[in-house]
């Protein structure tokens, strides 16, 4: 080979690694381009883009392994021309060597690094132009060298050293606490996690939907009250009882009774699954709901109907915790001058979180964990619309009742020191 040639070769050699240098320098920057993500738009370019920020280390995980390929390469090259040609020539081996070394490490490392630092979007966005035809020869290499890897782990790592404790709960809090210090995450995104982690925590009756919510339907009903029932369910599925609502015969799919054309409603009858309502969400969600179409009814201590939930209810429960909603239909609305509108099932720690309201009662002991069994427990009778109560923070108003649900209060938080002020 000339030595032109290998000078060239290893020219563009370099050049390659100085941009892949560049590039996984920029990878660990992924998060800072939101700014670019929104001006890019939709196109191929944006849409690369955003599947580095989704998941940087795959990305870098092909820098990596092109980042070793060229080192290599030209580790190779740059002996043969020491040794050879330059050699050939007079030249010095540790002069020449020191030099081409010294270069590589500038050209193709340091000031890439740097630029990469300094402009991290700019950089992202070259580098895909030029990297991404390369994906189909990266993606099975990287493939195959996983593979690899795997395999000789498996064979030549003993078992002992492979086991890794898992991570416990005050672990992942304590390492979602140093990401939010370090700025890694934001208040936002903290607080989603930990959300996710009470689901361990909650059981069946903290998503279920009440009895009273239910839609029920004797078996001894006429054929005209069932389909009736049937036709104006608002939920999609109908619990069905012999002589009283907790003798339960099974649950009907109004979907899928529609679907077939309304037929006999006994030929779509199904035996529910029940469980108590202590049991945790994730061990109903293991063992009872792994499909849509399949509900669980929670039965009290006694033995009697408490609730249904579905998957629905616990993503339900679950996305509004994450993310709650505060518009017109959410389960507090502020209606000003301390005054708020709840939803009668609105929790009572919910409340105490959103309004600094807390209930100094021994609710625990009753099992008392929304609004409106507050107010049933404190008036021992079904309100009608306009009693009150007062508590020590706050004077609640029922404004709506549903088959002798309460459905809807008002609370006006009372104003503290009041009388200090005015005597003031």
């Amino acid at each position: 080979m000339p030595l032109f040639v290998a000078f060239l070769l290893y020219f563009a050699l370099l050049l390659l690694l100085a941009v892949i240098s560049a590039a996984e320098t920029a990878i660990h920057s992924a998060r800072d381009v939101e700014a670019q993500l929104l001006a890019a738009g939709e196109g191929a370019v944006a849409r690369r883009l955003r599947a580095i920020t989704a998941n940087p280390f795959a990305q870098l995980h092909h820098t990596l392994l092109l980042s070793a390929a060229l080192n290599l390469a030209l580790a190779a090259l740059g002996l043969w021309i020491v040794t050879g040609p330059l050699l050939a020539m007079g030249w010095n081996v540790w002069l020449t060597s020191s030099v081409i070394f010294l270069a590589t490490v500038l050209l193709g490392d340091m000031a890439p690094k740097f630029f990469a630092a300094r402009n991290p979007s700019v950089v992202l966005l070259g580098s895909l132009r030029l990297l991404h035809p390369l994906r189909n020869v990266i993606d099975p290499l990287a493939s195959l060298v996983d593979r690899t890897t795997d395999a000789l782990l498996q064979k030549f790592v003993t078992r002992h050293i492979k086991t890794r404790m898992p991570v416990t709960r005050d672990e992942f809090e304590t390492l979602v606490e140093m990401r939010q210090e370090q700025g890694l995450l934001d208040s936002d995104d903290s607080a989603m996690i930990h959300e996710a982690l009470d689901i361990e925590e909650l059981t069946v009756r903290d998503c279920m939907i009440p009895r009273v919510d239910l839609a029920l339907m004797s078996s001894e009903d006429s054929p005209q009250k069932t389909t009736t029932i049937l036709e104006k369910s608002v939920g999609r599925f109908v619990i069905v009882y012999g002589e009283t609502p907790d003798s339960v015969e099974g649950v009907l799919d109004t979907n899928a009774w529609k679907l077939a054309n309304r037929p006999d409603w006994r030929t779509l009858l199904r035996t529910p699954a029940f469980v108590p309502e202590t049991m945790p969400v994730l061990e109903a969600l293991e063992h009872h709901l792994q499909r849509d179409e399949q509900p669980v009814l929670i039965a009290d201590e006694y033995g009697g109907l408490e609730g249904m939930i579905t998957r629905r209810e616990i993503a339900d429960w679950l996305l509004y915790e994450a993310a709650p909603w505060h518009g017109e239909t959410s389960e507090i609305r502020d209606l000003g001058g301390g005054r708020f509108l709840l939803d009668g099932g609105t929790r009572l720690d919910h409340i105490k979180q959103e309004l600094g309201v807390s209930f100094d009662l021994d609710l625990d002991v009753v099992g008392i964990d929304t609004i409106g069994g507050l107010v049933f427990n404190q008036l021992g009778h079904v309100p009608k619309p306009g009693e009150r109560i007062s508590i020590d923070a706050a004077d609640i108003k029922v404004r709506r009742i549903v088959r002798a649900r309460i459905q809807e209060v008002e609370l006006r938080l009372k104003l503290k020191n009041s009388d200090d002020s005015a005597a003031a």
